[in-house]
């Protein structure tokens, strides 16, 4: 479904990403790794446009990503098909839950307002929010925001799910409620690529692990490979300190 080939990401002189190089299979859930600053949300970001890499390409369904397509929608209808959750939520602050779940859905997708309504009750049910349809976003606490995030997301039926460090901002009894949900969908056997510092999670949901540092991938494999056979010594030094 995604193929990332020979990704470079410059800022400046520095290269946040170095040829780094990515395969992912319908129903896979990858999980990037590694030291803060070490490129994994701009390799993250690079997927579905979000950065534009100086080097290298990147394929959704056998199709190249072009951020300078001349047909805009072209990048629009490839993007739809990824949803993408931050670290923070990004949820509009004076429009309720249910807005926030059917805006996009009405506006880009032209789902009519009753079946955009219908929807996206049934997802917060899924994520265990039917009763906030009606709340706003300062109504919530922080695991409720990202929960809302998530089924937003899924209001747009994506193929790929993208999440860039979903539980970094949340205190840490919040933490579990949106991992359950993120696991939720994982045996639904949705495709997920995600930046995370939760190794509990990797360890137990991930089918393929990258770790990163400095911008390159310095090593790949399985969740058993990675923890309990790591090969290289700055993943050995970096699982020494997280685990």
């Amino acid at each position: 479904m995604i193929s990332l080939r020979h990704i470079t990401k410059k800022f400046g002189q520095l290269k946040a990403v170095s040829d780094a190089s990515l395969e992912v299979e319908k129903g896979e859930i990858i999980c990037l790794i590694g030291p803060s600053g070490s490129g994994k949300s701009t390799f993250l970001r690079c997927i579905n446009g979000l950065e534009e890499p100086e080097e290298g390409e990147v394929y959704i369904d056998g199709k190249k990503v072009d951020t300078k397509a001349k047909n805009p929608k072209e990048l629009e209808q490839m993007r739809a098909k990824m949803g993408f959750v931050f670290q923070h939520f990004n949820l509009f602050p004076h429009r309720s839950v249910l807005d926030n779940l059917t805006l996009a859905p009405i506006q880009v997708l032209g789902v009519s307002k009753e079946e955009a309504e219908k929807r996206a009750r049934e997802l917060l049910a899924r994520v265990g929010l039917a009763e906030k349809a009606d709340a706003y976003p300062a109504q919530l606490s922080g695991g409720q925001k990202q929960r809302v995030a998530i089924a937003r997301s899924l209001c747009m039926e994506p193929e790929i799910m993208l999440f860039d460090e979903p539980t970094s901002a949340l205190d840490p009894e919040m933490v579990g409620e949106v991992l359950d949900v993120m696991k939720e969908l994982a045996r639904g056997g949705m495709t997920m690529v995600l930046v995370t510092h939760e190794m509990g999670f990797a360890r137990e949901v991930a089918t393929k692990v990258l770790f990163l540092d400095e911008g390159q991938i310095l090593e790949q494999g399985t969740p058993k490979d990675i923890f309990e056979n790591p090969q290289h010594p700055r993943l050995r030094e970096f699982l020494s300190k997280v685990l």
